[in-house]
């Protein structure tokens, strides 16, 4: 099994053209190779590790703690839908895992669209901190992904001959996704829905099943290994755990904005009968920015937050929480 190739991206954050040239060749190389890829270099990286293992300290809280920030699917007195804590511990989930998703400090407004208004929601943050540092951590990563994803996704729309300036306006008022996860030892005989991926092929249990992301890009650092990429011919790709480095998988929006000419990344997680954390970034745009032909009369009907909604509300346990979007 191959692995995905490792980019050194320090030349995106100096002022060359020539050297961000050469860095857009080796992002997009890598893409037509492999479909995602690792990046290195970045400014501020040497703590990424530590960062990113703080942060998931938020599960060593108690159950009660979780829940007090927990997402109305997850507890139903909770009073957010899309910020928060989230629990599929349980049969029958597409994975047996819990998740913390917080978004930026000061979320940007939705459009006036009855029901897209919990995409700008604020974080909840637990009253008590796992430990001390801990919020300032998840801030601070959050940072440093918005600024890398951000960086290096212009530079895969250079590649493909996109303005970058152009695409960067729509993501300049983003409410971007930092989300916390955590495979707890799955219990003897418990099933999910993304079992049923492990008997397409023969080889290990599927933890995650391959899907692509409702994103510009997506960042994944993992703790333990299991993550996989699929590559344009169609095989799939370890992703390799370097210290201090997030694998990059091209988002679905960013298919829909680029015209197709920058692929989504589908991508996988392997059950390797281990306790498995990982931290995803997703970077997002404006909720009002079009990224596809209207689906709708609705003038929001080729927005990104009228697919978001669209999406949500055809979820399991989201159906009565997010309306059919307008």
């Amino acid at each position: 099994m191959s692995e995905l190739d490792v980019v050194d991206i320090a030349p995106l954050f100096g002022t060359d053209p020539s050297a961000h040239g050469a860095t857009d060749d080796a992002i997009g190389a890598a893409i037509s190779r492999r479909g995602g890829f690792v990046v290195a270099g970045m400014p501020g990286s040497d703590c990424l590790d530590e960062l990113a293992g703080t942060a998931l300290r938020f599960f060593d809280l108690p159950l009660r703690a979780k829940h007090a920030v927990a997402s109305r699917e997850t507890d139903p007195a909770g009073p957010r839908v899309y910020r928060g804590y989230r629990s599929s511990l349980r049969e029958g989930a597409w994975a047996y895992n819990e998740m913390y998703d917080v978004g930026p400090r000061h979320p940007f407004p939705a459009p006036p669209v009855v029901g897209m208004d919990v995409f700008a929601e604020p974080n909840a943050w637990p009253d008590v901190e796992p430990c001390a540092g801990w919020r300032e951590a998840m801030e601070q990563y959050y940072e440093l992904m918005l600024d890398v994803g951000t960086r290096v996704m212009l530079a895969a729309a250079r590649w493909a001959g996109f303005d970058d300036g152009a695409l960067a306006r729509h993501y300049a008022e983003g409410n971007s996704t930092l989300r916390l996860l955590n495979y707890p030892l799955r219990p003897d005989g418990l099933t999910t829905m993304s079992d049923s991926a492990s008997h397409d092929a023969p080889g290990p249990r599927i933890a995650a099943a391959a899907h692509t992301d409702v994103a510009g890009v997506s960042l994944l650092w993992q703790r333990d290994s299991g993550l996989q990429a699929q590559g344009p011919d169609g095989d799939w790709h370890d992703v390799p755990r370097v210290p201090n480095t997030v694998s990059v998988h091209l988002g679905t929006v960013l298919e829909q904005m680029t015209e197709g000419r920058v692929r989504a990344t589908p991508h996988r997680v392997l059950d390797l009968g281990t306790h498995r954390q990982s931290v995803g970034f997703f970077v997002e745009p404006s909720l009002a920015t079009e990224i596809a032909a209207p689906r709708t009369g609705s003038p929001y009907g080729a927005t990104y937050g009228w697919h978001l909604q669209e999406r949500f509300h055809s979820m399991r346990g989201f159906e009565d929480l997010v309306p059919a979007p307008l």
